[in-house]
C-alpha cells in the first residue's frame, strides 16, 4: 500500500528531500502502477496530499483517515471533493486511542451511516496497541457495525503486537490489517544520526551486517511474516525508492526478526513521543 503523507509535508524523521514535486509524485505513481500496487493509504491531515492524490485517484483503491473529534461524515465529504470521487474503499479514525467511550460511540455510529449510503466499502481505525484494538472491536460491535479496517504499528523493533489474539481474529473474519511504520519514519534504514543512534537501532543494524543483509530486507521480511497482516504501508521520497522498495520485497522470504531485537523504549517506537 503507497503512503502519501510526503505528498503534503515533509513527513519522516529521515526525511531530507522535504514536501515532493509533481515530477516525482507522478513518478512514484507510474512505478506504483508497474509494480501492481493498487491501494493507497491518505489521510485529511497530510496538508494537500488528498488534492494532490486526484489526478490519480480513479487508478487506486482509497482509504484515507480523518478525526473522531469532529465531523465525521463532513470530513468525508471533503475528502471525496479533494479526491474527485463520490465513494471509496475505506475510512479510519486516526485518533482513535484519544478519544473518550461516549465519543468512540457516537463515531463508530457515524462510521455505519457512511457504510449504509455507500460512501465508503469498509471502516475502521488506526491505533497502536491491544488496548486501542479492543476498545474498538468493543465500540464497533455494541453499535452492529463491521469493522472493516485496523491500522496498526509494526516493525522489526516494535513487536508489541506480533502476537495479537485479536489481530488473528480480526483478520480471520475479513478484517483487513494494515501494518504501518515498516521502518520507523526511516529510522531503520538511516546510517547514523538522531534516532538512528539509539542502541536498540544500532543493535538492529549490527545484526543486519552479521546476517549478511540490508536493512531494508530485514524491516520487509519480519512484516510479511506477521500472520494476520494484510497490507503494508510504505511512503517513499522517489521513484527510484519504491523501486528499490519493490524490488526486495519481491526477492524476500517472510522471516521473522530475532526476538532479542524488540526494544522496549517507548519513546522509540511510539512516534507520538518523538
Amino acid at each position: 500500500m503507497l503512503g502519501t503523507a510526503q505528498w503534503g509535508d515533509p513527513y519522516g524523521a529521515t526525511n531530507a528531500v522535504g514536501r515532493l514535486s509533481d515530477t516525482a509524485i507522478a513518478g512514484i505513481a507510474a512505478v506504483a502502477h508497474e509494480w501492481e500496487i493498487d491501494s493507497v493509504d491518505t489521510a485529511a491531515g497530510y496538508a494537500d496530499a488528498q488534492r494532490r492524490l486526484r489526478p490519480f485517484a480513479h487508478d487506486f483503491t482509497i482509504t484515507t483517515k480523518v478525526s473522531g473529534a469532529g465531523d465525521v461524515a463532513g470530513q468525508v465529504s471533503s475528502a471525496l471533493d479533494d479526491l474527485g470521487l463520490t465513494r471509496m474503499h475505506a475510512v479510519l479514525i486516526h485518533d482513535w486511542d484519544g478519544l473518550d467511550d461516549t465519543s468512540r460511540t457516537r463515531t463508530a455510529r457515524e462510521l455505519g451511516r457512511l457504510l449504509d449510503s455507500g460512501t465508503v466499502a469498509r471502516v475502521g481505525v488506526s491505533v497502536y496497541d491491544d488496548e486501542g484494538l479492543g476498545n474498538s472491536v468493543e465500540a464497533f460491535t455494541s453499535r452492529q457495525c463491521h469493522l472493516g479496517v485496523v491500522q496498526v504499528p509494526a516493525n522489526v523493533l516494535d513487536r508489541r503486537l506480533d502476537g495479537s489474539a485479536t489481530l488473528a481474529a480480526l483478520a480471520a473474519q475479513g478484517t483487513e490489517v494494515v501494518v504501518r511504520s515498516a521502518f520507523l519514519q526511516g529510522v531503520l534504514l538511516a546510517d547514523s544520526g538522531g534516532l538512528a543512534d539509539h542502541p536498540d537501532v544500532a543493535r538492529f543494524r549490527a545484526s543486519v551486517t552479521a546476517s549478511g543483509s540490508t536493512p531494508m530486507a530485514a524491516c520487509l521480511e519480519h512484516v510479511r511474516s506477521l500472520p494476520w497482516a494484510t497490507h503494508v504501508v510504505v511512503g517513499v521520497t522517489s521513484p527510484a525508492e519504491l523501486e528499490q522498495v519493490c524490488e526486495t520485497w519481491a526477492s524476500i522470504t517472510p522471516r521473522a526478526a530475532d526476538d532479542a531485537l524488540a526494544s522496549s523504549d517507548v519513546r522509540l517506537i511510539d512516534p507520538r513521543r518523538w
